[in-house]
């Protein structure tokens, strides 16, 4: 916005794209690709619209991606929870942030979705993250089992009146900004013990490899992250796997709990097997 603002889109030359994103590739190689295709995005619109006559960026190359593979060991895990206790005073970070990395170490959802958890999402004993919040524009229901349960009742005791569970340190009708959950990790990986290098998003990441290992199936583990069914079974399947994702959230909680050297954690969601889709 502050480099093109004032320009008619039809000033605008493919020099003038490619200086923009080589400019934010120097310091940003990822997010120089996500400005790419949101580019294209806004230029092939004015071209259908005609406002344009041809997209400046048509057949401009993006930069290649290396896909993130960091996937957290056990000690690893077991180091980072202890670091987000309030107990460790010696860790500055606001105590919403922690609480919020923990949610999505247990509920595999993306930083932003539950940054932005409202009081009003949840229900009973799900969190139902709307359509808008989701990347994949589909409504998802989180399972809220113990240990997410523990964490929103411990939030209820800062957030106040703010209508968000993780509540800004800056703006009581705001909430944690998900730079300063990634922030938080950045500023104190070594305080934590965790030599390599790990985002928010790599949390997620731990979960989806860790209910891989715990025998969830691929369909399920997928539901629970958020994902869309592809293929044919995105358009006929019309299963919520409510059931399922509960189960397979409590198995994580229990692995979570021995990781952390509490097996004995009592859980209230006990295994089942399912059978057309319901709990036998």
């Amino acid at each position: 916005l502050p480099k093109w603002k004032n320009r008619p889109v039809a000033s605008i030359t493919r020099r003038d794209a490619v200086l923009l994103i080589d400019g934010i590739r120097k310091r940003a190689p990822i997010g120089a690709n996500r400005v790419q295709g949101v580019l294209v995005r806004m230029f092939n619109f004015a071209s259908e619209r005609g406002i344009i006559e041809f997209s400046p960026l048509a057949g401009m190359r993006r930069g290649k991606e290396k896909p993130r593979a960091r996937v957290l060991t056990d000690d690893e895990i077991k180091s980072f929870w202890n670091a987000l206790s309030f107990e460790r005073e010696d860790i500055d970070i606001y105590r919403l942030t922690k609480l919020a990395l923990k949610a999505i170490l247990l509920t595999g959802q993306r930083p932003g979705e539950v940054a932005g958890m409202a009081w009003k999402e949840l229900e009973g004993d799900f969190w139902n993250i709307p359509a808008e919040r989701m990347k994949g524009k589909e409504p998802q229901r989180v399972p809220i089992n113990p240990m997410l349960r523990e964490i929103i009742d411990e939030a209820r005791n800062y957030s106040h009146d703010c209508p968000f569970v993780f509540r800004s340190s800056h703006d009581n009708k705001k909430h944690v900004t998900v730079g300063a959950i990634a922030n938080s990790i950045r500023r104190h990986s070594a305080e934590m013990k965790i030599d390599a290098r790990f985002t928010p998003h790599d949390l997620r990441r731990t979960l989806r490899t860790r209910l891989a290992e715990l025998g969830v199936s691929d369909v399920v583990a997928e539901r629970v992250l958020g994902h869309k069914l592809q293929g044919i079974l995105g358009v006929y399947n019309r299963h919520s796997y409510d059931v399922e994702k509960r189960q397979a959230l409590a198995m994580w909680e229990r692995r979570l709990s021995a990781i952390l050297g509490h097996p004995d954690t009592p859980s209230n969601v006990l295994q089942f097997e399912v059978r057309n889709g319901k709990a036998i």
